[in-house]
């Protein structure tokens, strides 16, 4: 019998082939405490969705492995362990990011992992997170894949010993791509964006704009249609300025070009763009009290009422990443309240001026969405797909030129 002779280069390739068979790359999944008040327990529940689809997903890929979960509440180990994760104990103690991750990397002796928030990733099918791992496993010098460089949400790299010494300087997810890149020069990929890629379930309304998405997990699908109706009426009624032609649009916020240029080449409307503070919590002003708001300034001037009224004679609809202002306020808000703003449950807010801006927005004649970053980024984009089924096609609702 005649063996087939197999050259030098597909060797290479088999060998490959099965180091990464038999060397799959370690997932770590990390869900915050859950809270107590109504808000924030209703989020919570959305993050745990979202989770299990993740995980159920991750599963499916034959690189990835074993998927280990670091989760504040006891219901979300029990759920996620029992469908394949692996919890992890919690430490005694305050919580910081960049120490519970190395030291995870640094126990396990890994050399390439793979980081995701709980819910970072609603929209993200299978075969989008396959083609991550794939970019990740053909770099060879230190390499990051990441979903967003100034706001990261997840992570796959290699050389993963390396971001050992980082402990200290990633103190939230949000920052992963940029310290790598300006700590330790990682070469930061980060995808194009889209709703799979921005999509991440921060806030309330982060969970609300997914709504008829056609890649939602089983889990979170099933969710939000339990939502009541109320809850997703300012949502509808904003998806009816989108498609409407001529109808004018608000962007307040941390909102990019990209995502001004999707909405001119996607829609028919008009759209005025307010952009402040993009990066501020991957940069640390956040956190140093250095952000500053025009926005913020004219609420401080002319009230909120005054200024909702204005803002409601010269749009249709308002999409407002509200954290801008609350970070220029140097007030910054618990979740039970930042998250009772956003679903406009005045009764539950007990920052009086973050409750007086809440009343405002919500007697406002036009729909006004109020939330973190995702509103004016993720949020936009599963809208679009949202109205479009899912298929990203270009000028389907856009301006003629």
């Amino acid at each position: 019998m005649r063996c087939r002779r197999v050259d030098q280069q597909e060797k290479i390739f088999w060998f490959t082939v099965q180091y990464i068979l038999s060397n799959p790359i370690p997932v770590l999944i990390m869900l915050p405490p859950a809270g107590s008040s109504p808000a924030e327990l209703w989020l919570a529940e959305g993050r745990r969705a979202a989770a299990v689809d993740m995980l159920r997903r991750l599963s499916s890929i034959n690189v990835v492995g074993p998927i280990y979960v670091f989760a504040a509440e006891k219901e979300d180990r029990e759920v996620l362990s029992s469908i394949g994760g692996i919890a992890l104990e919690r430490p005694k103690g305050s919580f910081n990011f960049g120490r519970e991750l190395t030291c995870w990397v640094e126990d396990g002796g890994f050399q390439r992992i793979a980081y995701f928030g709980g819910a970072s990733a609603p929209l993200m099918t299978t075969d989008r997170l396959q083609e991550v791992f794939d970019l990740a496993l053909e770099a060879e010098r230190p390499t990051a894949v990441v979903n967003n460089y100034h706001s990261s949400d997840w992570v796959v790299l290699n050389h993963a010993g390396s971001i050992i010494s980082l402990a200290e300087k990633l103190q939230t997810d949000n920052s992963l791509g940029w310290v790598l890149d300006h700590e330790i020069g990682y070469e930061v990929k980060s995808l194009d964006p889209s709703a799979a890629t921005r999509a991440d379930i921060d806030t309330p309304t982060d969970l609300l704009l997914l709504y008829r998405h056609p890649h939602l997990g089983s889990h979170l699908e099933s969710f939000l249609a339990q939502t009541p109706m109320g809850a997703l009426e300012r949502v509808e009624r904003m998806r009816e300025v989108l498609v409407t032609p001529a109808r004018a649009l608000v962007l307040i916020g941390r909102a990019s070009s990209h995502v001004w240029r999707t909405l001119e080449q996607e829609t028919q409307i008009w759209v005025r763009v307010f952009a402040e503070e993009r990066g501020m919590v991957a940069s640390g002003r956040s956190e140093r009290g250095e952000v500053q708001s025009l926005v913020g300034a004219f609420i401080d001037s002319w009230g909120p009422e005054a200024f909702v009224r204005r803002l409601s004679e010269m749009a249709d609809g308002v999409l407002w990443d509200t954290r801008v202002w609350m970070a220029h306020r140097g007030i910054w808000p618990s979740n039970a309240n930042r998250f009772a703003a956003d679903l406009g449950w005045e009764d539950q807010i007990t920052d009086s001026a973050l409750r007086e801006l809440t009343q405002a927005v919500s007697q406002a004649s036009i729909p006004i969405i109020t939330g973190g970053y995702g509103v004016v980024s993720g949020g936009i984009y599963a809208s679009i797909e949202a109205l479009q089924g899912g298929g990203y096609q270009p000028s389907r609702y856009g301006r003629q030129s």
